[in-house]
C-alpha cells in the first residue's frame, strides 16, 4: 500500500498547457504501473492545447470551479464541481478555465501517459 499525503507529490505543468500547475499523487514513478492519479489547479485563462492520448483514457473530476472542455476550437461540455468527464483514448480535446474561480481537478489516466511534462 502507498500513502499519499497533500502536498508531497511533484508538482510540473503538463506539456501543451499553460498556466497550471498538476501534482503526481500516484504514478509508475510512485509506485502505480497501471494508472496515474493527478490533482491540477487552473486558474482562470489557464489550460491546455488540442491533445489526444492514442492509448490512454482519462477521468477529470471536478473539485471546483468549471471545466469548459474543447474540441479543435469548439465548446464541447462544461463540467461543473462534483461532476466528471471521461475523455476515451484517441479523443482530441482542450481544457480551459474561463472562469473566475480556480479550476481544481483530479485527473486519472489509464495506462500511464510515458511523457507528462
Amino acid at each position: 500500500m502507498k500513502i499519499y499525503k497533500q502536498g508531497s507529490g511533484e508538482k510540473y505543468t503538463p506539456f501543451n498547457h499553460f498556466g497550471m500547475t498538476t501534482e503526481a499523487v500516484f504514478n509508475p514513478e510512485l509506485g502505480s504501473r497501471h494508472v496515474n492519479v493527478t490533482i491540477s489547479t487552473m486558474p482562470k485563462g489557464a489550460g491546455s492545447d488540442d491533445e489526444v492520448h492514442e492509448n490512454s483514457d482519462q477521468i477529470f473530476y471536478v473539485l471546483s470551479g468549471v471545466m469548459s472542455v474543447f474540441c479543435e476550437g469548439k465548446l464541447m461540455h462544461t463540467i461543473e464541481k462534483g461532476n466528471a468527464i471521461m475523455i476515451e483514448a484517441g479523443d482530441v480535446h482542450a481544457v480551459i478555465n474561463k472562469h473566475d474561480d480556480d479550476l481544481v481537478f483530479y485527473a486519472v489516466t489509464a495506462p500511464p501517459l510515458e511523457k507528462t511534462h
